[in-house]
């Protein structure tokens, strides 16, 4: 039976196409093509994005690339599931002395927050409140409020403006916000770039001094917004799950559906 490498490199061969063509096409390095061909995966590769490439090399040869994929996650992501350690079964005995001392540590617990909220209420040093915690939705809002409560004292006090604006990127949560510079300026307004993702899609974005910025596997209806103009460069593993909004405005996908596209900067004039 024949490898995925003597595959891929067979059908390119009997297209007479040179490696450097394909790479050029597809705009995947060399390198990784011939790992594939080859098939070397290095260690310190992720794999999604590996998978990405995969597909895009197997439409451009017209071969079926969910054989394909398949074989490849067969071969090379079940062995990490392969050397999991089975553990002995637990003694009788001691689980049922762990429960115990479980039910006991839990009663403790109990009694111990129940006598610190309800009997010792005369303490007239205590200098909290207990309040219910806020939904993850409001937290950037509340912040947002409040950096530019911050924004509006400093700019009357000094006549200039300074200050920047930071969101934290929340992995946890369903809509991810790029840190944006909340510059004001008279003449010009900042363009906001947002990447909606239609599906599960691996998404990697660059500075411009090559410095990542994010690097993980976005969930369908995630979102990622920045600001234009700090030209982040953009590598996914799927394109065709990626809707690109400019200032609200949908303008099309970064790529189809399977396609990788690797390094790719957004313009003002974006329209796919």
């Amino acid at each position: 039976m024949q490898s995925i490498g003597q595959i891929l490199k067979k059908n390119r061969a009997s297209r007479n196409l040179e490696i450097l063509d394909v790479s050029k096409e597809l705009k995947i390095s060399k390198e990784i093509l011939m790992n594939l061909e080859s098939d070397y995966i290095p260690s310190n590769i992720d794999i999604v994005y590996l998978i990405g490439h995969l597909r895009s090399y197997c439409n451009f040869l017209n071969i079926d690339e969910n054989e394909i994929v398949k074989q490849f996650k067969d071969i090379y992501l079940t062995n990490e599931s392969k050397n999991v350690e089975i553990k002995r079964p637990l003694d009788a005995n001691n689980s049922l002395f762990s429960y115990k001392l479980i039910s006991l540590l839990l009663i403790v617990i109990i009694f111990s927050s129940f006598y610190f909220l309800f009997i010792e209420v005369d303490n007239t040093k205590r200098e909290y409140a207990l309040i219910p915690d806020l939904p993850e939705n409001y937290i950037s809002t509340i912040e947002e409020a409040n950096l530019n409560s911050t924004f509006e004292n400093t700019k009357i006090a000094n006549n200039e403006v300074k200050n920047y604006a930071k969101f934290d990127v929340n992995k946890s949560s369903s809509s991810v916000v790029a840190s944006i510079p909340l510059i004001e300026d008279h003449k010009s307004k900042a363009t906001l770039v947002t990447l909606k993702f239609l599906d599960d899609a691996w998404l990697q974005i660059r500075d411009t001094n090559d410095e990542i910025i994010i690097s993980q596997l976005m969930n369908k209806n995630d979102e990622y917004s920045y600001n234009l103009d700090l030209n982040y460069s953009i590598t996914s593993g799927n394109a065709g799950h990626i809707m690109v909004l400019i200032d609200q405005k949908v303008r099309g996908k970064i790529g189809k559906k399977g396609q990788v596209v690797d390094s790719i900067v957004l313009e003002q004039d974006f329209i796919n």
